[in-house]
């Protein structure tokens, strides 16, 4: 047998509960009481728990990894100050341009750093494994089927039932001819995945779990939450929770290691460390409740002294610079996972 060491990043008994089970056990829950979930919309409470307190959330967690640790800021500085600085203004364009393409290649930005992040956390599970180029295409092949193939499916029936940020932002294909040229190249590649691990196993009775527990909640959340079932209710909560709490859980994990540094993320800064990303989070959503959506005025009762912007000019400033922290979330993700490169992380 090969000697193999799990790739856990740093506490096992963390990335389980932070990383690895928000994939899984939002499905569980959603298979255990299917009748609730197709009956119910998001309502208030949910839309509390899930949007503002872990999606939008979540946004402000980048503040923590790149802006508020000094050293890190110090290295990136210009590109950290670039990016908000060039996305305000290409959002201000494009959105006086055509409100609709705006809120369109948003969605698609979004679509992209979600499906990205799921191979961002297989490849740092995967980073102890004795591999071929072979497998690693395997791999790949694997996380993205599982995203990519409910996200065609979404183009193909469920556009106008599902929306990621306004109702029509995906292009309708429906009507193309590929349901079963899709669906079985989605399942031949779960098959050579699953193929693939038996055969590893069988040589070397090697098992990389968080890899493992990562690509089989991918499948599970997507396929189940937008094939599946067709409800915003479910759509949101799978996709939400799998994205936004591990995302929150690698920001952790990431600040214990440089507690010595700056911030102390132990268990006795978590009040500070979720308090924060919660009033930024209800500011957020109380403005864009105040000047945009106004359909939350339950949860901001202190944000409706102020009329609504109707001027198209005005909402082309005002939506773009409320989007900001978003675009400039999804821009940077890709220095969430450069651990090996930063020289003041200390996770192993």
């Amino acid at each position: 047998m090969i000697s193999y060491r799990q790739p856990w990043l740093s506490n096992r008994a963390q990335e389980i509960i932070f990383i690895l089970a928000p994939s899984l056990l939002p499905v569980l829950i959603v298979l255990t009481f299917p009748a609730y979930f197709l009956n119910h919309d998001v309502s208030s409470l949910w839309w509390v728990v899930l949007v503002l307190c872990i999606d939008v959330s979540h946004v402000y967690s980048t503040l923590f990894r790149l802006y508020w640790d000094r050293p890190t800021f110090q290295r990136y500085k210009r590109t950290l100050i670039l990016i908000p600085v060039i996305a305000s203004g290409a959002g201000i364009a494009l959105h006086y341009y055509s409100a609709a393409l705006f809120w369109r290649v948003l969605a698609y930005v979004a679509a992209y750093h979600f499906v990205r992040q799921q191979y961002g956390f297989m490849r740092l599970y995967s980073r102890y494994d004795p591999s071929s180029r072979a497998t690693r295409v395997i791999d790949t092949l694997a996380i993205y089927s599982a995203t990519l193939y409910p996200l065609t499916y979404w183009h193909l029936h469920l556009t106008k039932q599902l929306s990621w940020f306004v109702e029509g932002d995906f292009i309708a294909l429906q009507g193309f001819p590929a349901d079963n040229i899709l669906l079985v190249t989605y399942l031949a590649i779960l098959a050579l995945y699953i193929s693939k691990e038996i055969v590893l196993f069988t040589r070397s009775r090697i098992v990389n779990i968080p890899k493992t527990l990562i690509v089989a909640g991918t499948y599970a959340s997507w396929y189940v939450g937008i094939v599946l079932f067709q409800g915003d209710l479910v759509f949101t909560l799978l996709n939400v929770v799998a994205h936004g709490i591990p995302y929150m859980g690698l920001i952790w994990i990431y600040g214990e290691h440089k507690a010595r540094h700056a911030f102390s993320f132990t268990w006795r800064g978590v009040l500070i460390f979720a308090g924060v990303l919660l009033l930024l989070a209800y500011l957020e959503e109380g403005l864009w409740d105040l000047f945009v959506w106004r359909d939350h005025t339950d949860v901001f009762p202190f944000f409706t002294s102020l009329p609504e912007i109707s001027s198209h000019v005005l909402l082309s400033i005002v939506v773009p610079l409320l989007v900001l922290p978003q675009i400039t979330h999804y821009v940077l993700d890709g220095f969430i996972w450069r651990f090996s490169r930063d020289r003041n992380s200390h996770i192993e």
